[in-house]
């Protein structure tokens, strides 16, 4: 009896010190326990124990991590003060709090600034009680979910307040709405900075270290007293620590509470973001691809069909082409600025992915060589890095339909001032100089490894859509029927060369330019053709060309020029002479003000000269022939040769 009233007040004292209620197994009065004393001497009731304490302090710390971080069930409310953490249960016991109260405790509140709240996650006590966490699954997974959600609303409030009404000083970034560009790129850093932070945040919260504690050789459970320990018992540890990793791995996905990793983490924590982003990404793009569309044409306004004829009608200026063809290409260019951010980012982000990925694999000690490289994109894609593929691949199809329109409108935004050609020019010149000035377009940005194969083939149409080719392709097929003249092809040689500078592939370059040649060929040969009837008729053979054609036209055998009307001797000596007088001061044309290309107009002037050689070379072939009749060819001064040498160029 005495020793069993020892015992009871052994319990009450040891209960003082004991404020989660342990001890009361322990109590021999309790109906529990069997046999007195001998239930606390029992192997089987210590371990017990043992489990239900730690399973109670698991429980504990991860109402700790809620109400360190305000998540879960100690979401901050609108209408409390700050107040303390509890750090143990003796806190929560002398405090008093009904359970619904227990969202008071170190609310979000208690955060004077976003980078206080951002350092919190950093700190290592948090750190550390993530880690101990690991020996309950789900515990940490559900703490995980948690901190996710919570960072992923943080997240989305900070851009949705960015957008509006600022954000650390800064502007609303809708003030620059009115600028496309800006207001996309604005954005996207802004976007771009969240996800570096949620990163390392995410990264420092997940990495622990045993000697971040302070002591190397110090473990759960324990201190290594020799400082770092054996070696052999190190490597036993190690194996037999990945032996109850792996059982733990299979209890969890049996129950299905398998922890978010790095990705997952940072993934949930951008999901808020994305859609927001991507919406004004995309009625951005919209806006600067539809723009002008819908004007009030149905009223005969002055950008509809009918106000224009009427305008033009009335003796009314043209400007509206141009003001029109200039807000048409600014929209193109606009949207190829944007398709360079949208590209630039995404590029940055796939960088940061896969920096992420390796320093996961380092912590993990996963060694594995035959780990499918494209796992990490294939199996977690970050929102952001969709959000900016999906924006990409919409923005290059806008970019592609406006291109192709703005090629079938250059006939209708042309003008005096402008033509065809000029429009196609500034065009090609603009979005090249875009394309050198946009870092989403710089060689190292263009393919990076660890892209997953559909993400390469994508991001492969994406580039050929913005490629220099395919502009230059479609301008110069949309702008060749309108190629009237040199000045039109010396345009787009221009042009060529800036896109030749700017990156364009010289096989490509040649290929085009020697097309526009082929143009110019023709148009040369028409504008000779012209020039040198003219020049015939000024120097007198036009009239025996015409009446030698007209005879060859009836020949028939038997026949002479000189018994032909307008090829008598009279005439032909007449004409001769006539001819020959112009020699001294040949009337060939200098093509000045109709050819701007010297090498051209030299060309040009060549080749009229030759067409007057040639038709003196037919006549007096003939004259000096069977087909002339003539008593005497003494009126030919000079031979073919002698006055190609006289009208050399």
């Amino acid at each position: 009896s005495s020793g069993r009233v020892q015992n009871k007040h052994s319990y009450e004292l040891d209960n003082r010190y004991d404020d989660d209620g342990m001890n009361e197994d322990n109590d021999p009065d309790s109906a529990s326990a069997p046999g007195g004393q001998l239930g606390t001497h029992s192997a089987l009731r210590m371990m017990e124990q043992l489990a239900s304490r730690q399973q109670r302090a698991h429980e504990r710390l991860y109402q700790f991590l809620q109400f360190y971080l305000g998540i879960g069930n100690a979401t901050p409310s609108q209408t409390h003060g700050h107040h303390h953490v509890p750090t143990s249960s003796s806190d929560m016991h002398h405090q008093n709090h009904r359970p619904s109260d227990i969202a008071l405790y170190a609310s979000l509140g208690r955060f004077h600034s976003p980078d206080e709240m951002d350092e919190a996650y950093t700190l290592p006590i948090l750190r550390r009680s993530l880690h101990v966490l690991r020996h309950s699954p789900s515990h940490r997974c559900h703490a995980l979910e948690l901190i996710a959600a919570s960072r992923r609303t943080e997240v989305t409030r900070r851009f949705l307040l960015g957008l509006t009404s600022g954000y650390e000083g800064m502007a609303p970034m809708e003030m620059r709405a009115h600028d496309p560009v800006a207001y996309v790129g604005d954005m996207l850093a802004f976007a771009f900075r969240a996800f570096r932070v949620e990163g390392e945040l995410v990264k420092s919260l997940m990495t622990w270290r045993d000697e971040e504690d302070g002591s190397d050789g110090e473990e759960e459970g324990g201190l290594d007293p020799g400082g770092q320990g054996d070696k052999t018992r190190g490597a036993k540890s190690r194996k037999s620590d990945d032996e109850e990793k792996g059982n733990m791995d299979e209890d969890e996905e049996e129950r299905g509470d398998v922890p978010m990793d790095l990705t997952e983490m940072l993934a949930q924590s951008m999901g808020g973001l994305a859609r927001p982003l991507r919406s004004r990404i995309s009625q951005v793009v919209k806006s600067l691809a539809s723009q002008g569309n819908n004007d009030d044409r149905e009223y005969g306004g002055r950008n509809s069909l009918t106000g224009r004829a009427a305008i033009m009608d009335a003796g009314g200026s043209n400007d509206t082409d141009e003001d029109e063809a200039s807000s048409s290409l600014n929209r193109l260019v606009a949207i190829f600025s944007v398709c360079g951010l949208l590209k630039f980012y995404g590029s940055a982000v796939r960088k940061a992915l896969k920096n992420l990925q390796s320093s996961q694999q380092q912590a993990s000690h996963d060694d594995d060589e035959d780990e499918d490289p494209y796992y990490f994109y294939e199996e977690v894609k970050n929102p952001f890095l969709l959000t900016c593929d999906q924006c990409l691949s919409e923005a290059a199809d806008s970019y592609v339909a406006s291109l192709r329109a703005y090629g079938a409108m250059l006939g209708f935004h042309s003008g005096p001032d402008e033509t065809e050609a000029q429009l196609a020019q500034k065009a090609i010149v603009r979005i090249s100089e875009e394309r050198v000035a946009s870092p989403g377009f710089a060689e190292d940005s263009l393919s990076e490894d660890g892209t997953s194969p559909s993400a390469e083939k994508e991001e492969g149409l994406v580039s050929k859509q913005l490629s220099l080719a395919f502009l230059v392709g479609t301008m110069i097929d949309a702008v060749m029927p309108y190629l009237r003249t040199l000045d039109d092809g010396a345009w787009i040689k221009a042009a060529l060369s800036t896109a030749t500078k700017c990156g364009l592939k010289s096989s490509e370059s040649t290929q085009w330019h020697n097309q526009v040649e082929e143009k110019e060929q023709i148009l040369v040969q028409t504008l000779v053709d012209s020039e040198a009837d003219k020049v015939l008729e000024t120097c007198g053979l036009s009239s025996i060309r015409t009446s030698f054609s007209q005879m060859n036209g009836v020949y028939v055998e038997g026949m002479t020029m000189a018994s032909y009307p307008g090829l008598s001797q009279t005439q032909v000596e007449m004409a001769m002479k006539e001819f020959y007088s112009s020699l001294y001061s040949p009337p060939i044309p200098s093509f000045e003000e109709m050819i701007k290309d010297p090498e051209w107009r030299k060309r040009a002037r060549s080749m009229t000269a030759m067409r007057v050689v040639e038709v003196y070379r037919e006549l007096y072939e003939a004259m000096t022939g069977d087909k002339g009749g003539y008593e005497s060819v003494a009126f030919l001064g000079h031979n073919p040769d002698q006055v190609k040498t006289l009208l050399s160029i």
